[in-house]
């Protein structure tokens, strides 16, 4: 099937026109940890100037039935359809270069399909550098700077190598094949993982885009402002600390994810560092999810004892944990 039936510009997009040194993808995968893609592409797209350029044909590559949009029901009518869109984004950056964000749903159908429709897009418009952006959820404080492990195509392409520490053997969302088949095309792909404190993955987390974004300059991206994400972490520091401070569990949670972490970054006197085998079985029991069918799983026992976080708006009634729920599962 003829992949360029897939993709289209926008009627009034002269494609021709189109230059961009830079591709970033937020495209969905196994989870959004701390919403870290939807607070990026909130950001840039209402921080700096943008419209939108072209589009995939959802209607041949989206699961409707098996991820149902929503609607409102109002009394007697329906409104504010969500209709699912993969957007291509051209965005200029506060240097005035032009780059382009690629947004949405991960595709549900045709992954070889798509992936050839957006290669030939990357070719159209002259990319020469496509950067991945996706977090999820790890073992890790949110007290300790967030750490961002990188993959590529081609491992000589990452300028700042941080890898996982191990081989994982997993089930593969839709921007594993997109890296592999651009990195197969002759392009450069560095896709960067941000590590998000696993009991804040289901709290807008403004720092795990922030620490995105700082990696996205790491590694040859665009210049964007981090002013207005600042902003808004502030408060939900402040939220998780006043909650951290009230529960003796969640201090003993973190106070043993803070040993943890500090020991695998630097070797402390008289303790013994952990080896790779060591951070690659830690880092396992939490990718172990993604290789299950179901969307969920359950949290490892040891954060059984904690109550729950929640993000500074965060509403709940009672018997209601909210969305910051240690105890919940989560998608992985």
């Amino acid at each position: 099937m003829d992949p360029t039936s897939l993709f289209s510009y926008e009627r009034h997009v002269d494609s021709r026109g189109l230059r961009g040194r830079t591709l970033l993808i937020t495209l969905g995968a196994f989870t959004d940890a701390g919403n870290a893609q939807a607070v990026i592409d909130d950001h840039l797209l209402n921080s700096l100037p943008s419209r939108v350029v072209g589009r995939l044909d959802m209607d041949q590559v989206f699961d409707y039935a098996g991820r149902r949009p929503e609607v409102t029901l109002k009394l007697d009518h329906f409104e504010d359809y969500e209709r699912p869109e993969i957007l291509l984004h051209e965005v200029t950056d506060i240097d005035g270069e032009q780059f382009f964000l690629l947004t949405g749903p991960e595709p549900s159908f045709q992954w070889e399909r798509v992936a050839s429709a957006l290669r030939i897009v990357v070719d159209q418009l002259g990319i020469e550098r496509i950067l991945m952006l996706q977090s999820f959820p790890a073992p890790v404080p949110h007290t300790r700077e967030l750490p961002v492990t990188r993959f590529a195509g081609n491992p000589d392409s990452i300028n700042v190598r941080r890898t996982m520490p191990g081989t994982f053997r997993l089930r593969a969302p839709f921007t594993a094949l997109l890296t592999m088949r651009l990195a197969d095309a002759g392009h450069d792909v560095v896709g960067l993982v941000a590590h998000v404190p696993q009991y804040l993955h289901e709290i807008p987390y403004p720092d795990a885009a922030m620490a995105l974004l700082r990696a996205v300059g790491e590694e040859a991206g665009p210049t964007v402002p981090y002013g207005a994400l600042e902003a808004q972490a502030e408060p939900v520091r402040e939220s998780i600390a006043a909650q951290v401070e009230a529960t003796p569990q969640l201090q003993e949670m973190v106070a043993g994810l803070e040993k943890q972490f500090d020991r695998a970054i630097t070797a402390g006197a008289g303790e013994e560092v952990p080896t790779g085998d060591d951070l690659a079985a830690e880092f396992e029991q939490y990718l172990a999810g993604l290789d299950e069918s179901g969307d969920d799983r359950d949290e490892p026992d040891h954060l059984g004892g904690a109550d729950h976080l929640r993000g500074p708006d965060d509403q709940g009634g009672p018997g209601d944990a909210g969305p910051g729920d240690i105890d919940d599962q989560h998608d992985a």
